[in-house]
């Protein structure tokens, strides 16, 4: 029912308004709900003895008429309830609290006057399974699985909500002290109020924090239900590997069973950058599904989404695999495995048995609360979560130092080799002033680069920000040129990046100029590794700093990495520090080659 009532006026627009109803049947049969359209309740309720309806005028927004139920039920007694001239005096009291001079009229109804003669709803609850969803986009959910869809699916979503096969809420609404908070993402801060075009009042809550992935406003409900604890048909799968797993990797795979057989909420899987954590992932992997559960492998970034997921094909070839990311065009696949980005955890609610969270430290999700939130809320109660990261949070950190984190150190790569530890040069960097003086850079970098070309290997610099990427980078590919060497610089706003990758793996460029976003994910053979203003905490921190030294040395051959700086800082310090950890780690296991 898509009438809205905004101070007075009425419009045709897109939210629905909702009805407080009281209903009263013989032997104490009584009921007090909201509805978007009472006639629907009224078919329910006339197979549940109700033969009589107190309706309260006019409908109001979700977020209101839900306030209404929760205080009547949780403030008065059901005395009160029952005397419907009462419950009106009591139910306009509270309204006018949240939204002042509204006053509510009572219309009388005999159900079986008002009921539909003939209405037979689709099951579409089990669709909702594992579901966080707004009003909005269940008319794609429905498209998606090939349903006739009516003009407004809001009266079949009432009737499985009596049901009790779903829930429904205002996506964004108020707490008890009147406090705005989105029920999607979890944000209490970045809500506003604005003109709103799908109710057409002008203080329409709105949260802007989750709204890449859809607006949620208080007019607009949001659908969900936890996937149910009954297990699919339970077949055995293997994963199947092209190659055995090292023992580092074969004894993190036994420990991550374990946790799978415990009680424990969460684990840790700490693998240095290329020990093939994924392939560790396998084994608790296959077993969930074998026992007809479901698993989430959930990554921030979209681009090891893709990757990831012909990988997973390969390795788990009889199960469907869902994959869901911005521009994939697929919201609504279900499966025994999804591969999803982590911002496409917010359409998710307690569905998983499992969720793999792989690059826990990777951005956007480091640091990201509603990611955070997303991914937790994915996880049904007492599902398992594993955490894959090469470079752990201070939170994991301190997890771990207190105890409450358990987990596995995969500290070697299957190569045998340790891992190259950086070489920190200190030096004065003024390169512009170099370049407008002399034509060419410092000696330690004009000599960084030649030695790209005289051995035969590839480099990447990294630099701290886009203008000296662009101005100071772009000086030293153009110098390079001159000495027949070929670069190219690549920063987050430049469209080329996998042809850039492509290009150094053809040897068609010896090197790259780049910022943080060729940190991870890249594996370029032989490649030297220099970073430029080293020191630069804010953006070179000891994860970041960890994993750029991670890009040397993958297949085990020698490489050099250098960080240029005035100063060592803490972050430079912490990164050395756990990287030649890890490497003695590896020599007391024998993982490591002397």
């Amino acid at each position: 029912m898509l009438i809205l009532v905004n101070q007075g006026s009425e419009k045709n627009l897109l939210s629905p308004k909702y009805f407080l109803y009281l209903a009263m049947g013989v032997a104490g049969k009584n009921k007090i709900d909201i509805s978007s359209n009472p006639r629907v309740d009224a078919y329910y309720l006339s197979q549940h003895g109700c033969q009589e309806m107190y309706i309260f005028q006019p409908p109001q927004p979700i977020w209101a008429a839900e306030i209404l139920l929760r205080r009547l039920l949780s403030e008065y007694n059901e005395s009160q309830w029952y005397q419907p001239k009462k419950l009106a005096g009591l139910a306009s009291r509270i309204l006018n609290e949240v939204m002042p001079q509204r006053e509510l009229k009572i219309q009388h109804e005999m159900v079986r006057e008002l009921k539909l003669n003939e209405f037979d709803p689709p099951e579409i609850g089990s669709l909702i399974w594992g579901r966080a969803l707004l009003g909005t986009e269940i008319p794609g959910l429905l498209h998606s699985n090939g349903m006739e869809l009516p003009w407004d699916p809001e009266d079949w979503l009432q009737y499985w909500y009596l049901q009790s096969e779903l829930k429904r809420e205002a996506s964004v609404s108020v707490d008890n002290l009147g406090l705005p908070f989105c029920r999607r993402c979890g944000e209490s801060k970045a809500i506003i109020e604005d003109n709103c075009i799908f109710c057409g009042n002008t203080h329409c809550l709105t949260c802007t924090n989750c709204q890449t992935m859809g607006v949620a406003k208080s007019c607009i409900p949001l659908y969900s239900q936890s996937y149910p604890n009954h297990q699919s048909m339970k077949f055995q799968i293997e994963p199947r590997l092209k190659f055995e797993l090292t023992q580092p990797q074969q004894r993190a795979s036994e420990a991550v069973i374990r946790f799978l057989e415990s009680r424990q909420p969460e684990f840790l899987v700490w693998a240095v950058c290329g020990a093939g954590k994924t392939e560790v992932s396998f084994g608790g992997l296959s077993r969930v599904i074998s026992q007809g559960q479901r698993v989430l492998y959930a990554i921030p970034r979209k681009d090891v989404v893709i990757e990831l997921t012909p990988r997973l094909q390969e390795a788990f070839p009889e199960v469907p695999i869902s994959t869901m990311y911005g521009g994939s065009g697929e919201r609504f696949l279900d499966g025994p495995l999804t591969i999803a980005t982590t911002h496409q955890c917010l359409r998710f609610y307690q569905s998983f048995d499992m969720v793999i969270l792989d690059e826990a430290d990777a951005y956007p999700y480091q640091g990201c609360a509603m990611l955070h939130y997303a991914v937790g809320r994915a996880l049904k109660p007492g599902g398992h979560l594993l955490i894959m990261t090469a470079t752990p949070s201070q939170t994991m950190l301190r997890q771990i130092r207190n105890r409450t984190l358990d987990y596995i150190l995969i500290p070697a790569r299957h190569h045998r080799k340790p891992l190259i530890v950086p070489q920190w040069l200190k030096c004065d960097l003024p390169l512009a002033a170099d370049f407008k003086r002399k034509g060419e850079p410092p000696l330690i970098i004009r000599e960084f680069i030649m030695s790209l070309k005289k051995n035969q290997r590839s480099g990447f610099i990294f630099m701290p920000t886009i203008l000296q990427i662009e101005s100071i980078g772009s000086s030293l590919v153009s110098w390079a040129a001159t000495c027949g060497i070929m670069g190219e610089i690549i920063h987050s706003r430049s469209a080329n990046r996998a042809e850039a990758k492509e290009r150094m793996l053809q040897g068609q460029i010896q090197f790259v100029v780049t910022s943080t976003i060729f940190e991870r994910g890249i594996t370029i053979p032989n490649l030297d590794v220099m970073v430029l203003h080293a020191d630069e905490e804010k953006i070179f921190n000891n994860q970041t700093l960890i994993q750029i030294a991670g890009r040397v040395g993958r297949l085990g051959e020698a490489g050099r990495v250098l960080w240029l700086s005035k100063t060592q800082s803490r972050s430079m310090k912490t990164a050395i520090q756990i990287i030649e950890d890890m490497n003695r780690e590896g020599y007391e296991l024998d993982y490591l080659d002397h």
